[in-house]
């Protein structure tokens, strides 16, 4: 109301109500791209990480805490923010079910994409293995 009176409403939609929404579409759109689809049982298999390449990746990268160092995250949440690029040799797959960190956003998300007939997350999804039903029978 006080952005109408005082003629200041477009100031206030360019630079508070355009960011806030783009902020809000960009932190659910990465959340999606990084979780949905994925039933592994470590962090690295239940995660997308994106290593970025370039400049423009690095600095979508940065615009989101550099939170695109997912497995990482998972890992050792207690790792700063500002730390995890000097980390992302860890992210390499150990198991079988772990993948490997993507170069940019739009391979993660065409992945992504590819998994929303199937969206579950979680390694509860899983299927269990004959292995799995030993180890709770005994």
């Amino acid at each position: 109301m006080v952005a109408a009176l005082t003629e200041l409403g477009t100031f206030v939609l360019i630079l508070y109500v355009v960011p806030g929404i783009l902020a809000g579409n960009m932190h659910s759109l990465r959340k999606y791209v990084e979780h949905m689809g994925l039933a592994g049982s470590t962090p690295l298999g239940s995660t997308r990480s994106v290593v970025p390449a370039g400049r423009l990746g690095r600095l979508v990268a940065f615009s989101m805490l550099n939170i695109s160092y997912h497995g990482i995250h998972h890992r050792y949440a207690m790792i700063p923010q500002e730390r995890l690029p000097e980390l992302a040799d860890w992210l390499a797959p150990t198991q079988a079910d772990e993948l490997p960190p993507y170069r940019h956003y739009a391979g993660a998300f065409r992945d992504m994409v590819r998994s929303l007939a199937d969206p579950r997350i979680g390694a509860q999804w899983r299927r269990p293995t004959s292995t799995d039903v030993e180890k709770v029978l005994q």
